[in-house]
């Protein structure tokens, strides 16, 4: 039986879906920013030291709003074609009787740019994005594509239940637990008559990373954030084995809220009442399809590899798959 809590937020992303749907049938992608606002975005990254290349750099944007320089240039730089990497990566996991899921999580510029300028408040819409989506799924690979639904979610439920917060360039719990849903959604056909186990979430007050403005004043700040964490089935935080059926990699996105059970591999495993395993590398985004390099064995009698990475790395290169 799914926890209330989660039964929630069930019913809080179908009313955003229904939202959604009405407004993408209404806008058509435009082109990536006005002119002022590409301005702005080349100034910005000037200061960090270079619109070509990404620099670890925090960029300042409104009421104390903070951005990485990354996300700038993945608004603005020509994307590479990574395409083939990721669809070979799901030939390789599929000839083992493994679906992939690609959930490229939705850039804080991209869903929130009216916190960036004001020039910016008609959004940002990349049309390579939409190809890129696009270009997968013709090829049969599984994405996930949020961008739309956590802008509705954050214009809907602004402060209450925000989707990122100022000083930190990961989304929140919320949008994690959104990101989960549709990926365990994907999930569900193949777990048909398998054992199930309850992961319930219970509301918790934990510390707020701030990893932008340490960056930015190198200095910590002290906040609080609300989370939901998913407890074990002994009632103390989710822990999970190597043998679960569900994995997921990538890289920081995937390891956000681990140390106090918020993280999205344990919002899967609430949501579809199956373990999940995570593996997580910082700033490794790309390198998802060479993770199981030399760990053909482990991949033995998995159902399912969750493939999280920041959205904002897109405009890269990815590896080719190696096992």
């Amino acid at each position: 039986m799914i926890d209330s809590s989660v039964s929630k937020w069930h019913k809080m992303l179908k009313g955003a879906l229904v939202a959604l749907f009405a407004l993408c049938t209404q806008q058509a992608f435009s082109a990536p920013a006005t002119s002022e606002l590409t301005k702005q975005m080349v100034r910005d990254m000037k200061k960090c030291g270079s619109t070509s290349e990404e620099v670890s750099c925090v960029v300042e944007g409104k009421d104390g709003w903070l951005f990485l320089q990354e996300s700038l240039l993945n608004a603005t730089k020509r994307w590479n074609d990574n395409t083939p990497q990721i669809i070979a990566f799901k030939d390789s996991l599929e000839a083992r009787g493994i679906k992939l899921i690609v959930v490229p999580v939705p850039d804080k510029l991209l869903t929130i740019p009216e916190k960036y300028s004001d020039k910016a408040k008609k959004g940002i819409k990349l049309p390579q994005y939409k190809k890129w989506v696009d270009k997968l799924r013709k090829n049969k690979v599984t994405v996930i594509d949020a961008l739309d639904t956590l802008k509705t979610l954050h214009k809907n439920l602004g402060n209450e239940t925000p989707m990122f917060e100022p000083y930190e360039s990961h989304c929140t719990g919320p949008a994690r637990l959104v990101l989960a849903n549709m990926a365990a959604d994907s999930i569900a056909p193949l777990l048909y008559g398998m054992n199930r186990k309850r992961y319930p979430l219970r509301d918790t007050i934990v510390d707020g990373t701030g990893n932008l403005y340490d960056l930015l004043h190198g200095d910590e700040i002290d906040y609080k954030i609300k989370e939901q964490k998913v407890l074990g089935t002994d009632g103390y935080k989710y822990r999970s084995s190597k043998k679960a059926p569900i994995i997921v990699i990538g890289d920081s996105n995937v390891g956000q809220g681990k140390s106090y059970g918020a993280h999205i591999g344990a919002y899967i495993a609430a949501l579809t009442s199956v373990e999940t395993f995570t593996i997580s590398k910082v700033g490794g985004g790309n390198i998802g399809p060479q993770m199981f390099k030399g760990k053909s064995s482990f991949l033995e009698g998995k159902k399912a590899v969750v493939w999280v990475f920041d959205g904002r790395e897109l405009y890269g290169h990815f590896k080719n798959p190696e096992f």
